[in-house]
């Protein structure tokens, strides 16, 4: 991956398109523990796609690409909440039938977030990076701009939300 940073660096197209692929996954299942309306999750990461191609030139360490494009992609979804005002941003409901099939894998994308559907979109954020993206809590604490305690407690605080509502039930096993 690094040596595919190292040519969209130096103006590879193909190289950059060949990246983007390579973190679809990570990028919807992100916006979309931000953003729950189809429309709005497409427009994040199209403008982070975008803002990460204008900038790649600019980007240091070709190790933390991922990790860069994450945060510019958390970045937009902030600025849509923003923009929209609170109670305007994931206003669709949260049918899973645009879910996007990645890896093959839709049946545990579909079961991945119907467990955390009701948490708040923190804990959907922070449990996202954690068991999707593979990132450890230092890393979402940098990502979401919080002491990496915070995020541990918030974590611990959906898991035991998750495991009161699963109670008596599977949990779905991660």
């Amino acid at each position: 991956m690094e040596e595919l940073v190292k040519e969209a660096k130096r103006g590879n197209d193909t190289a950059f398109s060949q990246l983007i692929t390579m973190h679809k996954k990570e990028l919807y299942l992100v916006a979309r523990s931000k953003l729950n309306n189809e429309d709005d999750i497409a427009d994040c990461i199209q403008e982070a796609i975008l803002k990460s191609y204008k900038n790649i030139k600019q980007l240091k360490d070709v190790k933390s690409f991922k990790f860069w494009l994450l945060k510019i992609l958390i970045n937009e979804c902030h600025r849509l909440y923003k923009k929209r005002g609170m109670n305007e941003v994931s206003i669709e409901s949260n049918e899973m039938e645009n879910v996007l099939p990645v890896d093959g894998k839709i049946e545990e994308n579909i079961a991945f977030e119907s467990v955390i559907r009701d948490l708040s979109e923190e804990e959907k954020t922070i449990l996202t990076l954690f068991y999707v993206s593979g990132y450890n809590t230092k890393e979402i604490g940098k990502l979401l701009k919080k002491n990496d305690n915070t995020i541990r407690v918030k974590m611990m605080r959906a898991k035991n939300k998750l495991k009161k509502k699963y109670e008596g039930g599977a949990l779905y096993e991660w």
